[in-house]
């Protein structure tokens, strides 16, 4: 299938994978990636997210084309859809009022719970992965790093960290405490990407809080913002910071549907 595609241009790598946009004489638009093989985590962490792609033909995640290993030189390649739009960190001006937070939320819910009713957690939802198309709908990416609840976890017991991006990661993605992640994780990283969107600055950037500790220890230590010298802090935002931004899980939105409830009765108002 690649050799039937006429690459366009390089795009920005993630994680291992090198990525290109290319031309198909018949899917259109595509986009390559290929990698290394380096271990067999990593296999299966791929093999994993490419069966669930698979899966899903969902509107909220990109479709999958293609699919193939080499075992010689220990590489992949893969050919997904290309989603035509900008990532949320390209447009995070256009989220800026509770409303806009809030749909942008909405349909997240929405689409994030297809992966949830499967016992699947995200792990790595930060503006990067997240695409933000031309009518509004967003599009989730790169599950590289997934957790599937109802398989053998791939994450050695004794890493001091578990896979994440730490600045949009949970307490407990952060020391490795991974017996208690579940949905929950997801939702702690959509209350920091939500005000992000709402202060315009991380919420537990130290600049901000005036203190000298890295964001990664302020989320360990819950310190964050919620309002600035700019941005005065707004009720429903303070709520929603109650019930995703906790330390513990159980201290969160209990489930996705209860954290939906949420926002669309605020939406309504």
């Amino acid at each position: 299938m690649i050799n039937d595609c006429k690459i366009v241009k390089d795009l920005p790598s993630g994680g291992q994978k090198n990525v290109q946009l290319a031309e198909h004489p018949e899917l259109g638009l595509v986009v390559i990636k290929r990698g290394a093989i380096k271990s067999f985590i990593s296999l299966e962490r791929i093999k994993r997210e490419i069966e669930l792609l698979s899966e899903l033909k969902s509107d909220y995640y990109p479709q999958q084309y293609h699919f193939n290993i080499d075992i010689k030189t220990k590489e992949f390649e893969i050919v997904e859809a290309y989603i035509k739009g900008n990532t949320l960190r390209n447009v995070m001006n256009s989220f800026s009022t509770v409303e806009e937070i809030f749909s942008l939320l909405n349909y997240l819910i929405d689409g994030l719970s297809i992966i949830w009713d499967k016992n699947i957690v995200h792990r790595d939802l930060k503006p990067e992965n997240i695409i933000i198309r031309h009518n509004g709908m967003p599009c989730i990416i790169d599950l590289g790093i997934a957790r599937f609840l109802d398989m053998e976890a791939l994450t050695k017991t004794i890493a001091p960290m578990g896979p994440c991006t730490p600045i949009y990661a949970s307490p407990e993605q952060l020391t490795n405490n991974k017996n208690i992640i579940d949905h929950r994780t997801d939702f702690f990283s959509l209350g920091i990407i939500s005000f992000e969107l709402f202060l315009g600055v991380h919420p537990f950037d130290p600049t901000y809080l005036e203190n000298h500790f890295s964001i990664v220890e302020n989320i360990l230590q819950n310190k964050f913002l919620i309002e600035t010298k700019d941005i005065k802090a707004d009720k429903r935002m303070v709520e929603l910071a109650s019930k995703t931004l906790r330390q513990q899980p159980f201290e969160r939105f209990r489930n996705y549907k209860i954290f939906k409830s949420f926002i669309e009765s605020n939406l309504k108002k």
